[in-house]
């Protein structure tokens, strides 16, 4: 299948301002399938609910007309002009509620399927339009060989549906030529029913799988080469609300992070219930103790439960466990202020652990001195 050299580099999945920008310029997924699914729909509603009403209808106003010509005399033009404007205006009245029901079909499949989009840059003229390479490169396209697949299977299935109905009608239909007139529009109704049915059966397979695959081929055409991506970092970096967003997208992942970094804490500190704030003091790692996670009510029990499930020291303080919780982020160092309340409190669960294991207690030392070189 022809490729563009292009299309190869785009690896990387589209950015929300990137699918904003193609919706902006009318670039969305569209079905024709489901359009088609929607008209079939609404010729079911049409024939099944109505077409006993509008077959009857025509047949009065028409019936007399083959049988009864002699009623209707044309001597002056303006005779014909009546019986004209008369079958136009009946005519009207049974197709008139047909159009509003096979318009709003086409519209709710248009509106279902992306919403409402206005935009004129459909209407804007573009070379590549009529360019004969352009149009080779459509032709040997996988987009082609889907349609084409598309299609052959559209009649497959459709010419399946409707030969199960047909067959057992087989010999009603020979019986047509024989029927009362005025039975017609009835027997006609149940007939194309029945088909319209089976038809908008094998259409709703069709075009679920179609909605499916235009989403994935559109979202695929949105990728972006690598350097697009950081092009459009570099220039939403000023922006204050992409800034808030990503600083939102780091807290959210540093929350999920946190209760899988709870088995390597130090100690967690507690209020005792409402708030909890897990540390690490490591001096090959930082020279103050690192908060691991912290959380208030409900995420503070929950880190106390994954701290005794991994035996994790438990200290309560409640003023420092505040403070903590205040002053530093999930992944910072805690702050000056707060070194020799947390030193004694690593102390203490260091003097612990060196008495539970039957060994004298060595000091861990002073968080936030590095060691001296």
């Amino acid at each position: 299948m022809s490729e563009r050299p292009e299309d190869s580099q785009k690896t990387e999945e589209p950015t929300q301002r990137k699918l904003d920008e193609a919706r902006r310029k009318g670039d969305v997924p569209v079905s024709r399938e489901v359009s088609s699914m929607m008209l079939v729909l609404a010729g079911v509603i049409l024939v099944g609910g109505l077409g006993s009403w509008m077959g009857g209808h025509l047949t009065d106003d028409l019936l007399p007309l083959v049988e009864n010509p002699g009623d209707f005399p044309l001597q002056a033009p303006a005779d014909a002009f009546r019986l004209l404007a008369w079958l136009a205006g009946e005519i009207g009245l049974v197709l008139l509620p047909a159009a509003a029901i096979l318009l709003a079909a086409v519209l709710l499949a248009a509106v279902g399927q992306n919403g409402i989009v206005f935009t004129t840059e459909r209407l804007k003229p573009k070379l590549e339009r009529i360019s004969p390479i352009a149009g080779l490169r459509r032709l040997v396209s996988l987009r082609t060989l889907v349609e084409f697949l598309k299609g052959l299977a559209k009649v497959a299935a459709v010419g399946a549906a409707l030969l199960v109905v047909l067959e057992p009608e087989l010999h009603r239909m020979e019986a047509l030529a024989l029927t009362d007139v005025a039975a017609l529009p009835e027997l006609l109704t149940s007939v194309l029913t029945r088909l319209l049915v089976a038809t908008l059966i094998a259409s709703i397979a069709i075009a679920l799988l179609d909605l499916v695959w235009q989403q994935f081929s559109w979202r695929r055409q949105q990728r972006m080469t690598l350097q697009e991506l950081k092009e459009e970092f570099r220039q939403a970096e000023g922006d204050p609300h992409v800034k808030a967003r990503i600083s939102q997208l780091r807290r959210e992942r540093a929350r999920q992070r946190m209760f899988s970094d709870i088995p390597r804490a130090t100690v967690v500190i507690t209020n005792p219930t409402h708030f909890a704030v897990a540390l690490r003091y490591d001096l090959s790692e930082a020279p103050a103790p690192v908060c691991l996670a912290k959380g208030m009510d409900l995420v503070a029990r929950r880190i106390r439960e994954a701290a005794m499930g991994h035996k994790v020291p438990i200290v309560e303080n409640p003023p420092l466990a505040r403070a903590l919780h205040k002053s530093v982020e999930i992944g910072e160092e805690v702050q000056p202020e707060h070194y020799m309340a947390v030193a004694e409190v690593i102390s203490y669960v260091v003097g612990l652990q060196a008495r539970s294991q039957g060994a004298a207690p060595t000091p861990p030392g002073q968080p936030g001195v590095p060691p001296a070189r």
